[in-house]
């Protein structure tokens, strides 16, 4: 093995060519990573940088006899590289590009590097272009060496060659000179690994890409943070900061990186892109180390808090046992939504008993859609946006100078209530008409839990705060008491009706309770279950009737269970059920608006048969008579600033078109945009176009005319 080189040491060779073993995959670098190796490169030139880490090489002797380097690990920036300084190279020829150099030494300037980077001239083989990658890509990217443009456009969809002409875009739109370029590439540092050539490249292949633990994104991100510091100051913020928000978050802090970021900037990371998302983040607001982690640091004592970790039995707020609670629904999707508030109280110091409303509301709305079957993954968004949505309103009154009478938790309420579709409150007569017939066994265990828990113990002192434990541990578990399998005696008490009654009820909140005794009970008879018996062993096993659980209370009371027992037991736990979670009403009253405000992100508003009469975009308004004219508008706005996420949209020939055709619009040169189409379908183009151009779609706002004023024309939706 070597050690760190400078990437343009690697490439020389004149013998040497770069084959690509058939088992690796595709050429597959995207998009956004083509453009951060390029943004990479501006701000080594830019800024100076000698050097900048570019990953590993692995590759061994392809033959004992030649020079070649079989690349087992590292094509994808090998043939990166290699595309982008084709790409220049083309670009100086066609004058879209400077060269640096003065007129009479380009050509040989060019010719000496294309030798150096691309060409393996003296190669013994019948193949002197010095990459050869695999049999799907090889064409691809010879045309594309060859300056083809015929052959080239037989290969559009390859990845060769629309990174090829991705970067061509990012080269027009620049100032950098060719010689600039060229020296960034050159501070470019690889690790060099060779392999013996007894080696299994095969074997070594799967290794480096099987074994191992990768480093997670937060420990991406702590040494983003830490390692650009000296030596003392690292470990002084590793112990004030990093090592306090590992603590606060269970050593686990990736997913908190992941919330804190959806904070900020109010849009949901991948947890594969969390570190670059987080490196943008701070970049572009230039943050100062010490602020940007004490912010971090306070934001994971939020964390803790609404994991419910602050609970302590018998020494703990209201609020931090509603956190506990709401922790027994098993899923984060809300973690946004609580670290914004939690902030925001705690700036406003509002009292306990305020925000403890607005975390019964956020129960309830998940208590009523838990209970309805509504899908939980829809409502990342939503809760991502739920405190702005919030503060939006805050903000127009402070805009109007009228005061906001109500606390917060009463807006909330009045959000929630507008939400549509898969985001919806559930009404009372949904919640009744499902609960009767809601299989429980199809809920997740979590769900079960958080509703068995809340069912069981409601706000009594005496509750048993170990309840969700225990059932996931074993020590209760959840009672059929009609049982899965039925026995000559239970058919008989069930009466002839009995195959109905045991689909319909079995697996009911009606037919359910929770016992330390699951195991022995069985198919038990009802009496048994109730009375309690001796097993085979002569061991007490004890009833229902000496329960200490709740749910059993009805139990105890009746003698016989049949359908009118079931019924009637289902009736008095949906009472408890809307006891506990009763539909909201709200006393907040919306202002008079000349116009309706509605983020382009918020997915709850139906945009059909809306007239549109202004848009705001980045904050500054602009009048707009028609949906066409402001999908036109943003896309010129958005072609000023990203020309290239526009061009590289209009080369893919989706939506967005190189050429002037009916039901397109033009936005530049060579740039249409597909605006023949409904209210809906212009939405969807600009959500492709803000996803191309990393733009948070918060940044777009329609204000519209309000609905009472709409007239909905024959047809749908309006222009």
């Amino acid at each position: 093995m070597k050690d760190s080189q400078k990437l343009s040491v690697y490439f020389i060779g004149d013998k040497t060519l770069f084959l690509i073993p058939l088992y690796q995959r595709n050429y597959a670098w995207q998009r956004k990573h083509c453009e951060r190796l390029f943004d990479d490169l501006k701000k080594v030139n830019k800024n100076h940088i000698n050097s900048h880490f570019f990953g590993s090489i692995v590759s061994v002797r392809a033959k004992e006899v030649n020079d070649d380097l079989l690349i087992i690990d590292g094509q994808q920036r090998i043939t990166t590289i290699s595309l982008l300084i084709l790409a220049a190279i083309h670009c100086v020829k066609a004058g879209e590009m400077k060269c640096g150099m003065p007129d009479g030494d380009i050509d040989e300037y060019l010719t000496d590097q294309k030798n150096k980077y691309l060409r393996a001239k003296y190669h013994q083989g019948d193949r002197t272009i010095k990459l050869r990658p695999i049999d799907n890509d090889i064409k691809a990217y010879d045309a594309v060496f060859n300056d083809d443009e015929e052959a080239i456009s037989q290969y559009e969809k390859s990845g060769i060659v629309i990174n090829y002409r991705l970067f061509c875009t990012l080269i027009k739109n620049n100032d950098l000179t060719f010689k600039d370029l060229i020296e960034a590439i050159e501070c470019l540092v690889i690790i060099d690994i060779r392999l013996d050539s007894s080696d299994n490249p095969q074997l070594i292949f799967e290794s480096l890409n099987s074994c191992g633990k990768d480093l997670e994104e937060a420990d991406k991100v702590r040494n983003y943070l830490l390692m650009s510091l000296t030596a003392d100051i690292q470990e002084d913020y590793y112990r004030k900061y990093w090592s306090k928000i590992e603590r606060n978050t269970d050593m686990e802090p990736t997913m908190f990186i992941r919330d804190y970021l959806t904070v900020k900037r109010k849009t949901i990371s991948s947890i594969n892109e969390l570190y670059f998302d987080f490196k943008r983040y701070d970049e572009e607001n230039q943050f100062e180390r010490r602020d940007l982690l004490e912010d971090m640091l306070k934001y994971s004592y939020f964390y803790r808090k609404a994991s419910g970790k602050d609970y302590n039995e018998g020494h703990s707020s209201s609020v931090d046992k509603k956190f506990k609670q709401l922790s027994y629904i098993g899923s984060m999707v809300c973690m946004p939504f609580y670290l914004a508030f939690l902030n925001y109280a705690q700036e406003q110091n509002l009292p306990d008993s305020e925000v403890y409303n607005v975390l019964d509301v956020v129960e309830n709305y998940w208590a009523r859609r838990i209970m309805c079957g509504y899908p939980a993954n829809v409502m990342a968004k939503s809760f991502a946006l739920l405190h702005s949505d919030v503060m939006r309103i805050v903000k127009q009154h402070q805009q109007r100078d009228i005061p906001l009478t109500v606390p917060y938790a009463e807006v909330l309420k009045f959000i929630f209530l507008r939400k549509q579709g898969n985001a919806v409150f559930p009404e009372d007569t949904e919640v009744q008409e499902e609960f009767q017939v809601r299989n429980v066994y199809r809920m997740p265990l979590d769900y079960r839990c958080f509703l068995f828990e809340r069912l069981e113990n409601k706000d009594h002192k005496e509750a048993n705060d170990n309840l969700v434990e225990h059932i996931k541990d074993g020590t209760y578990s959840f009672e059929h008491i009609m049982p899965q399998t039925l026995t000559a005696q239970w058919k008989q008490e069930l009466g002839p009706d009995f195959e109905r009654i045991h689909e319909q009820y079995l697996h009911t909140f009606a037919n359910l309770t929770l016992t330390a005794y699951n195991s022995n009970y069985g198919n038990h008879s009802f009496a048994e279950k109730k009375e309690g018996y001796q097993d085979r062993e002569g061991k007490q096993i004890y009833g229902f009737k000496d329960s200490n659980f709740k749910l059993s209370n009805y139990l105890k009371q009746v003698n016989h269970w049949g359908e009118e027992e079931i019924k009637e037991r289902g009736n008095k736990l949906l009472q408890d059920f809307l006891y506990l979670w009763p539909m909201i009403q709200t006393a907040y009253v919306p202002l008079e608006q000349d116009l309706d405000d509605v983020s382009f992100d918020d997915d709850d508003v139906e945009l059909t048969g809306r007239k549109i009469q202004k848009f705001s975009y980045r904050g500054e308004e602009h009048e707009v008579a028609t949906w066409k004219a402001m999908t036109v508008e943003v896309c010129k706005l958005i072609y000023q600033e990203n020309p290239t996420a526009v061009q590289y949209l209009s080369q893919m020939d989706d939506c967005f078109h190189v050429e002037e055709a009916k039901g397109r619009t033009k936005i530049a040169d060579d740039c249409y945009v597909w605006t023949a189409a409904s209210t809906k379908s212009l939405c969807s183009v600009l959500e492709l176009l803000f996803k191309e151009a990393n733009i948070e779609k918060s940044q777009l706002e329609f204000h519209l005319i309000p609905q009472r004023d709409n007239v909905i024309e024959d047809g749908g939706d309006q222009e």
